[in-house]
């Protein structure tokens, strides 16, 4: 009776073990498959400005260009008024190139938001949609509320320039830009970027100003406003952009702008960005637990069978 009962202690445990352990490869393969290296968000640069119905050629460096300021707002929002004068004085004084980002999701005030231009948000500030005026200058840090969104701090922002590493050959990226209004071809190259291990090119498409005197927030006129952005791997192409024009319209008047910027990925440090998805569009920083395998897990199983035989044969001679 006494041997029938450490008998069955034994298959009980070495049955724990084992599925304990497959659970464990089980879970580690899974998760393996889903391991992505994210590089990360360096600066933003370029911004620059087209009038789809004229020609343009322009060669210049990225030193020489202006810093880009990406605010999100909505229209009943009144904070965020105070910062958008801010940035518009400053503005005013640096040719800072404004993207003004309206709130769209769950929106029924707010005329101006689009999905296209919140979910480029989300994806390159890797943030959901702010609940407070926000303002970004150059792809930096998030400044945040009327405080933080103030003219002097957004000042001193838009003076400095993205350092990008360049090549022994030119002291600064240049940027090449041709668009032809006749077949709506927009043609660009970023040259001596060796500071990025990727460059993303995105066009905007911007109405200047728009009339709307319905928003709570006290305002008339909007301006700046990111109707849609198309976004490309890599700094130089070419792409026919009638249909999307004719696709995307001002929300009054004829002043929509193409506005050209590019953005800066960075590789990722060894062996710190290693990031494990546990569903679409959710990630965690932390690390792997190593993979246990079949073969060791068989062994372990063996082994505690043995063990736990021999100890419940020595209970029984006792």
């Amino acid at each position: 009776m006494c041997i029938r009962k450490h008998m069955g202690k034994r298959k009980i445990c070495i049955i724990l073990i084992t599925f304990s352990l497959l659970m464990c490869n089980i879970t580690n393969i899974s998760a393996s498959s889903e391991v992505e290296f994210e590089s990360m968000r360096g600066p933003l640069f370029g911004g620059v400005v087209i009038d789809p119905s004229e020609n343009f050629n322009e060669s210049t460096t990225a030193q020489d260009m202006p810093s880009i300021a990406h605010i999100f707002t909505a229209t009943w929002c009144a904070p965020c008024v105070e910062v958008e004068h801010a940035i518009e004085d400053v503005a005013n004084e640096t040719d800072v190139v404004m993207l003004t980002f309206h709130r769209f999701a769950g929106e029924t005030e707010d005329p101006f938001g689009s999905e296209n231009a919140e979910d480029w948000w989300k994806e390159w500030f890797k943030d959901e949609m702010p609940l407070q005026p926000t303002a970004i200058i150059n792809g930096g840090d998030l400044l945040i509320g009327a405080s933080q969104g103030s003219y002097d701090n957004l000042y001193a922002k838009a003076i400095e320039k993205p350092v990008l590493e360049t090549s022994e050959q030119t002291a600064f990226p240049m940027i090449h830009t041709w668009y032809d209004s006749n077949a709506s071809e927009l043609s660009w190259e970023v040259l001596d970027v060796d500071g990025c291990d990727e460059v993303k090119t995105f066009i905007n498409f911007v109405e200047d100003i728009a009339y709307f005197p319905n928003g709570s927030n006290g305002l008339d006129n909007y301006t700046h406003i990111v109707h849609h952005v198309k976004e490309f791997n890599g700094g130089a192409g070419t792409v026919d952009l009638t249909q999307t024009l004719s696709e995307i319209n001002a929300y009054d008047g004829d002043d929509l702008k193409i506005i050209l910027t590019f953005g800066c990925l960075l590789a990722p440090l060894e062996g710190v960005v290693e990031v494990v998805t546990g569903g679409e569009g959710e990630g965690n920083s932390n690390p792997l637990l190593s993979h246990i395998g079949i073969i060791p897990t068989i062994m372990t199983i063996v082994i505690t069978s043995m063990i736990i035989s021999r100890r419940n044969n020595s209970e029984s001679i006792n």
